[in-house]
């Protein structure tokens, strides 16, 4: 079986500077892999300087970048600077309606295709999930993924285990909560049964400091770690 990889989102440092100190701490609680928030107080990306200086940070700490996601209120088609210098096979976006997130895919699209970057919608901004689905399927000609987050799928109301196999054809990443109301045995049940081998990605950044979130993560990735060898 293909190794689990568990992975931070540099979110827990969003409104800061993403430094080459913080990856070393991400590395330094056993993580391999990294999302990166693209967000200009915390990655500069439109300073070439600044990306190239993410990227030797991140090899210095020994991690990889699983994705790049851009948070509302930034700029999806400038961000795209990130995966160029920084190899990420995934480019998430926020979506707003189906209709203006349909043209922001048409205009990030012919940008992250020839870098052999998928592009991808988080499931949290189109709720609820069978909305993510059908725009996905019938609402945009080019081919986009979905990013499950389990926290706002299980808030929903509904069986978390039944919107991972809804989405399963289209999952490229999971986020997951380091802790919550989350029926683990279901689910992680359910994202073998799909044959979803992608990164599960802590999150959400607690009120905490970062050091105990990553205690934290690190207590929660063993204790999925023993539900998948069960």
């Amino acid at each position: 079986m293909q190794k689990r990889l568990f992975e931070v989102s540099s979110h827990l440092y969003r409104q800061q500077r993403l430094t080459r100190d913080r990856l070393l701490e991400i590395a330094a609680h056993g993580f391999e892999t990294v999302e990166l928030v693209a967000e200009r107080a915390h990655i500069d990306f439109q300073n070439p300087s600044a990306i190239a200086d993410v990227q030797q940070w991140i090899a210095e700490a020994g991690l990889t970048a699983s994705s790049v996601v851009v948070p509302p209120g930034e700029a999806p088609e400038a961000a795209v600077a990130i995966v160029r210098r920084i190899s990420a096979p995934v480019f998430v976006v926020a979506a707003t309606t189906p209709r203006e997130t349909a043209k922001m895919v048409e205009k990030i699209a012919p940008l992250t295709k020839p870098l052999g970057v998928r592009l991808a919608i988080d499931s949290s901004s189109m709720l609820p999930i069978s909305s993510a689905i059908h725009f996905v399927e019938e609402g945009v000609e080019e081919p986009v993924g979905i990013v499950l987050d389990f926290s706002a799928a299980a808030r929903e109301g509904g069986d978390l285990g039944e919107a991972i196999e809804l989405v399963a054809e289209h999952l490229v990443l999971a986020r997951v909560p380091v802790e919550g109301r989350v029926d683990w045995a279901s689910a992680l049940t359910t994202v073998q049964k799909i044959g979803y081998e992608g990164p599960m990605i802590f999150a959400v950044a607690p009120a905490g400091s970062s050091k105990a979130f990553l205690l934290q993560a690190r207590k929660a990735r063993e204790r999925i770690e023993r539900l998948f060898a069960a």
